[in-house]
């Protein structure tokens, strides 16, 4: 497991409260990287910790993160920034009902 933990850019202590439940709300970024990690799919594992992912989009950030863990830094802001510029929250608030639609 601490290989996962290295691979997914978590800590040991961290997989290990996790293991043992000790987290409320885990980083959904960090879980979907730890699924990567492990070849899990990712939607099951947030549906573990307690998220309700089947019927949302991820947020990009952790998507972005987890499906192409060596997407280097720059590139990350570079569509942070064209995401704000167009109103959208990379962070995963996402647009309001009916905002994405024309």
């Amino acid at each position: 497991m601490s290989q996962a933990a290295e691979e997914a850019g978590i800590s040991k202590s961290l997989l290990r409260f996790w293991e043992l439940d000790e987290v409320d709300s885990p980083d959904l970024g960090k879980l979907m990287r730890l699924a990567a990690a492990l070849e899990l799919d990712p939607i099951d594992l947030a549906d573990l910790a307690g998220y309700d992912v089947r019927t949302t989009l991820p947020p990009m950030q952790p998507y972005l993160r987890s499906k192409y863990p060596e997407l280097p830094a720059s590139a990350l802001a570079q569509i942070t920034a064209i995401t704000k510029k167009y109103g959208i929250d990379p962070t995963g608030r996402g647009p309001a009902p009916g905002e994405d639609e024309t």
